[in-house]
C-alpha cells in the first residue's frame, strides 16, 4: 500500500490540493516522479535523495515511485519537496508515528535536510485553508510574519528532523515564524485595524498591493 501525503499545487496565483503518493519497489535505487511534473519538480528527486542521505534514511536498492495527483494537472514548483520526503520516510519505516490528520506539507528541501520557502507560499497557504486542511507544515517565512490564520494551524519547521520529531511529540513546533522561542500572538477582532481607504489611492506598487489583498482575503492578521 502506498503512503499518501498532502500538499498544495500552484497555478498562477491560485492553489489546489495535491496528493503525493509514494510507493517502494525492490529494484535499482532511484526515484521516479509521475503526474505531469515540469523540470522544477523533476529536479526534486536529487534534492530529496540528498536530504534523506543527510538524515541517514535507508533507501538503498529501492525504486521509489512518486505520483502527484491529480495526474492531469501540470505541476510546476519544488513546493512538493517536503511532502515527498515525508512520504518516502514514512514508506521506508523511518517515520513510525502517524502523520497528523488533515495536514499538508509545503516547502523545498535543501541538500542538508533544511526546509526553505519557495515562490508562491502565500497563495499556497490560502489554498490550504480553502481546501479544508487543519494543520500546515511550512518553513519559517520572515517576510510574512504570520501569527494567526483562523481554522488553520501553521507549524514552522526548519529541518526534516524537526518535522519527524514533532510527529512523536519529542519536539513542539512553533506556531510563529519569528524564531524557535516565539509564541503565537492571537489578535482579537477588537485589535484588528479598520481600513477606510482602498488601494486605488496608492499609485504603483502592484506586487505589495496584491500581497496585502491576499492577506486580507485569507483573514490573516499580524
Amino acid at each position: 500500500m502506498a503512503t499518501v501525503v498532502s500538499s498544495i499545487g500552484l497555478k498562477g496565483m491560485e492553489g489546489y490540493r495535491v496528493q503525493v503518493e509514494v510507493q517502494l519497489l525492490t529494484e535499482i535505487e532511484g526515484i521516479c516522479i509521475v503526474g505531469l511534473p515540469d523540470a522544477s519538480v523533476k529536479e526534486s528527486k536529487d534534492r530529496v535523495l540528498a536530504a534523506l542521505y543527510a538524515y541517514d534514511c535507508e533507501i538503498a536498492d529501492k525504486r521509489i515511485i512518486i505520483n502527484l495527483s491529480p495526474a492531469e494537472q501540470k505541476k510546476n514548483s519544488p513546493i512538493f519537496d517536503l511532502a515527498m520526503a515525508i512520504g518516502i520516510m514514512k514508506e521506508t519505516g523511518e517515520i513510525k508515528d502517524p502523520i497528523p490528520d488533515a495536514a499538508a506539507f509545503l516547502g523545498v528541501v535543501s541538500l542538508d535536510g533544511s526546509i526553505k520557502p519557495v515562490e508562491g507560499m502565500l497563495p499556497a497557504i490560502i489554498a490550504a485553508k480553502k481546501s479544508g486542511y487543519k494543520v500546515l507544515y511550512i518553513p519559517p517565512m520572515h517576510e510574512f510574519p504570520l501569527s494567526h490564520i483562523d481554522g488553520l494551524e501553521l507549524r514552522f519547521a526548519e529541518t526534516l528532523q524537526d518535522v519527524v520529531e514533532s510527529f512523536s511529540g519529542q519536539l513542539q513546533l512553533n506556531v510563529s515564524a519569528r524564531g524557535k522561542t516565539s509564541h503565537m500572538t492571537d489578535l482579537s477582532e477588537s485589535n484588528t485595524p479598520a481600513y477606510e481607504k482602498d488601494f486605488k489611492h496608492v499609485l504603483g506598487h502592484k506586487q505589495p498591493k496584491r500581497t496585502l489583498e491576499l492577506l486580507r482575503q485569507a483573514d490573516i492578521m499580524f
